[in-house]
């Protein structure tokens, strides 16, 4: 055996090469891609100029290490290893806690210090800045409200807040004195009457009273049961809010499956091997109550991924006349055409709706309305003569100053 161990040796590693060199160009063997978002180098084609220059060496040698053979394998083994042996996550996203429930870094640093820090380290400025969004939400509210539009806010618990005592320990956080968005932000509500359902109190009341997990073990956003029971309230609230009568939901018995997106979001972005072992996922049945008096609204949604949980489980096309969903007020789903919100005519859009819903969790809650509020509010207080005119005048003082101008050129670059 001794004497051939060479020779097995090397036919065995020629063996494993070849295998790999099959599956690469092959892919014979159906693997299950990988989960998270990336950007896939595209296939480069050989030309005399891209050679000479190297660009298709470099391309290639990129384009090979993101599809060679076996490579989802591989990534999830050594995602498994670190796993199992260290306790760690390949991804910087999520953060492992204790007895294996995993978290947004972003929760985790919410809980330890506040995401102020994210924006600046004066909490007089910060304290301004909520202050500021605070006074356009009630003014935006007042404002439409003049023309039977009725805009509201439902601030939603990150995962830390309802689920403490899984929070790894901190190394990392040491500023716990800055101010939180939902403290402040709930007393201005308060304070203002703005209109608004604090589901961070209705969590924190129902967590011990609940059959079900508000939030799974492997999740970022709360529960798919947990946002039906969520999205009924809503409806109930806008009822009342508009003085109308609306298609409730019809909810059935919960049941047990298999995790449905986005339940276990954080565990399929750590890409592992074996699942981890959890609480049951629970869900329910639901359908929409046939009711003819009942009104269909235009319902519009500003917000973050929380959303998300009610497009998977409500049947909002039963319920709403229309329901456009600007993600972070960039793009707009449930619209063939995907538009960017920037394109849109905002005094049309704002004038079509019914209701119009700012939806953000706690850990979100930093940028209320993602600058949705300011335009809003341009939009409602003049025209779009005078609109135009001082945007013009803006732009012709800004080229008129070269320094200025060039400063704003190299910025525009930088952000793309």
């Amino acid at each position: 055996m001794r004497k051939h161990f060479h020779k097995i040796l090397f036919i065995g590693t020629i063996a494993v090469m070849v295998v790999f060199l099959v599956q690469t160009f092959t892919g014979v063997v159906r693997l299950e891609p990988l989960h998270g978002v990336t950007i896939e180098t595209e296939k480069p084609r050989l030309t005399l100029t891209n050679y000479v220059d190297g660009s298709f060496q470099s391309n290639a040698d990129k384009y090979l290490q993101e599809h060679f053979g076996f490579r989802e394998w591989l990534i999830r083994a050594y995602n498994q290893y670190l796993w199992s042996f260290f306790r760690e996550t390949s991804n910087s996203y999520v953060v492992r806690g204790k007895k294996d429930w995993l978290y947004e870094d972003v929760q985790v640093r919410d809980h330890y210090e506040s995401l102020m820090y994210q924006h600046t380290e004066d909490t007089a400025a910060m304290r301004k800045t909520f202050e500021t969004e605070a006074l356009r939400l009630w003014k935006v509210q007042q404002l439409l409200e003049e023309y039977n539009i009725h805009l509201f806010v439902i601030i939603n618990p990150g995962k830390n807040v309802i689920y403490p005592e899984y929070l790894p320990k901190n190394r990392m956080f040491f500023h716990p004195e800055g101010i939180h968005a939902y403290d402040y932000y709930k007393r201005m509500f308060d304070k203002l009457g703005i209109n608004y359902i604090d589901n961070v109190a209705v969590f924190q009341k129902a967590k011990d009273s609940v059959d079900y997990p508000l939030y799974s073990k492997t999740g970022a956003h709360w529960s798919n049961i947990a946002s039906i029971y969520v999205f009924d309230s809503i409806i109930r609230y806008m009822e009342n809010l508009g003085d109308q009568n609306h298609i409730n939901l019809d909810i059935g018995e919960k049941y047990q499956a298999k995790p449905r997106q986005p339940d276990n979001d954080l565990e399929e972005l750590l890409n592992l091997f074996f699942p981890i072992k959890t609480q049951p996922y629970w869900y329910a049945y639901v359908k929409a109550e046939e009711d003819t008096t009942a009104v269909k609204p235009y319902f519009l949604t500003i917000g973050d991924s929380y959303f998300w949980n009610f497009v998977y489980n409500i049947p909002l096309q039963d319920i709403f006349r229309y329901y456009p969903y600007w993600y972070y007020n960039y793009i707009v789903h449930f619209d063939s055409a995907n538009t960017a919100t920037s394109d849109l005519d905002l005094e049309q859009e704002l004038m079509r709706t019914d209701y119009i819903m700012l939806t953000y969790s706690t850990t979100q809650l930093y940028d209320l309305g993602s600058k949705f509020l300011s335009r809003a509010l341009l939009h409602l207080c003049y025209d779009k003569a005078a609109i135009e005119s001082a945007a013009h005048c803006l732009v012709s003082s800004i080229r008129s100053n070269p320094k200025l101008y060039a400063k704003i050129l190299e910025y525009a670059k930088e952000s793309q």
